[in-house]
């Protein structure tokens, strides 16, 4: 993980482009591995294409299984900061609720 260090008197770096890649079991649409590119201004976006093989490449190192899992995408970076499962019928990002 990068993290960015702001301090007084700088430019703080606008996100231009958020892309959300969810590898998710397609029966139960749980999500087995979540994956976040952010662009800041100024940077070349990455195309959808390299997102989800950077997030396969990931998942893989982690030792997870991606033959069967299913792939959703999103532009909308609250789908990466909290739990969200997949609806399986229309492959939307469903916010989990806390109970």
């Amino acid at each position: 993980m990068i993290g960015l260090g702001i301090s007084a008197g700088t430019n703080i770096p606008l996100v231009e482009h958020v892309q959300v890649v969810a590898l998710y079991d397609p029966n139960s649409g749980r999500i087995k591995h979540l994956h976040m590119v952010t662009t800041l201004s100024g940077a070349t976006p990455s195309t959808q294409d390299e997102a989800i093989a950077e997030a396969k490449t990931i998942a893989c190192r982690h030792n997870l299984t991606i033959d069967d899992l299913a792939i959703a995408l999103s532009n909308d970076a609250e789908h990466g900061r909290r739990p969200h499962c997949i609806d399986p019928s229309t492959k939307t990002f469903v916010p989990l609720r806390n109970e």
